[in-house]
């Protein structure tokens, strides 16, 4: 699947976990955002805008109000809800961010003003134009079984666009043969693992994966 691009930049998105919103324009209602702000967005894009206080509003008010998502907490910066049936648990940032907080403590490192929790994608598809940052990559994959994140986020221009890129920093692509079979010169598939950053006003509130 070809990347989406920047609703702010214009520059591609890279779904990774706590890096992008996608606003789906559902949530536009009287007074809400503009219709133009609808989209993708790089995390550290929208966190700078004036469309984050509104889209925040927005998606609390659709899941609490249309959902509802049931209030558990509230801090300056975040609200958390709660799914009424199963409790999955969701955080919402007054800067556009929004966090499942349903998904364990294993594995989980202390960083300043929080911690990072790690996050595997056993399928990860990217479609790039760059047909030699495509090659890059297939090349890292069967040569030492990996592809850094960070090479992967430079070579695409969009370092700059993270937010705490110290949970993307030991980020990996990971080879996997059965993978390979997908690839096509502008198309590489593999295995992904990087962290997710999460605030420590949210970590009680952090609990067992919720499929």
């Amino acid at each position: 699947m070809k990347l989406s691009r920047c609703t702010h930049c214009k520059l591609p998105v890279l779904e990774l976990e706590g890096q992008f919103s996608k606003l789906d324009s559902l949530f536009i209602g009287s007074g809400g955002p503009p219709p133009a702000t609808a989209g993708w967005w790089h995390a550290g894009c929208l966190a700078g805008s004036e469309a984050a206080a509104l889209w925040y509003e927005a998606r609390l008010r659709n899941f609490r109000d249309v959902r509802r998502y049931q209030e558990v907490a509230a801090t300056p910066g975040w609200t958390v809800l709660r799914e009424p049936n199963r409790g999955k648990m969701l955080a919402f940032g007054r800067g556009g961010e929004l966090l499942s907080l349903s998904r364990g403590t294993k594995g989980a490192r202390a960083a300043a003003g929080g911690a990072i929790y790690p996050v595997r994608d056993e399928v990860f598809h990217l479609e790039l134009d760059d047909d030699g940052l495509v090659q890059r990559i297939k090349d890292g994959l069967v040569s030492t079984g990996a592809f850094p994140v960070p090479a992967l986020l430079e070579g695409m221009a969009i370092a700059d666009r993270t937010v705490h890129p110290e949970a993307l920093e030991h980020g990996a692509l990971r080879f996997d043969s059965a993978l390979q079979a997908h690839w096509g010169p502008r198309f590489v598939s593999a295995q992904a693992e990087y962290g997710v950053f999460v605030p420590s006003e949210l970590e009680p509130h952090v609990g067992e994966f919720i499929r």
